[in-house]
């Protein structure tokens, strides 16, 4: 394993929970396809939202495995006698998960998830959103935190 890895889930959790973006790496017939998305954890599960059609989503439903990332704690490192010193501290995750789109109440915790996470209360819905958005429980199968300092 890389020097400064982990697979300890209490700092692999950390990193999840503090990252404002999570980078979701999928593919299909037309190649490979990144996209940064909202996310909220509960234990091994992270949920997104996504609009009803699109390539995401469509890629989603396939319940293929995904491969996702994140960071924290970005700090610019500036060079100091020559550029191979120049880099970054951070903390962050990669993984895998594999999706499952959801319906009913875990719709519903999932989008309750995303709300406070990003908005730190629950808030009401318009109905007219609800209706034009799904949410994924992606379930995660592995995932390695690494700290770079």
């Amino acid at each position: 394993m890389k020097k400064g890895t982990t697979t300890d889930r209490l700092t692999v959790n950390d990193v999840l929970d503090r990252a404002d973006v999570l980078w979701l790496a999928l593919s299909d017939e037309d190649g490979p396809y990144c996209v940064p998305v909202n996310h909220a954890r509960s234990g091994d599960v992270l949920y997104i939202h996504s609009g009803l059609k699109g390539r995401k989503a469509d890629i989603l439903r396939t319940g293929s495995v995904v491969a996702f990332s994140a960071a924290t704690d970005l700090v610019f490192k500036p060079a100091t006698e020559h550029a191979c010193s120049m880099g970054y501290r951070f903390r962050s995750v990669c993984g895998t998960a594999t999706p499952e789109e959801l319906s009913g109440d875990a719709f519903m915790h999932a989008l309750d998830a995303l709300t406070l996470k990003y908005g730190g209360e629950a808030m009401p819905y318009h109905e007219k959103g609800l209706t034009i958005t799904t949410a994924f429980a992606l379930t995660i199968t592995s995932a390695t935190a690494r700290t770079k300092e």
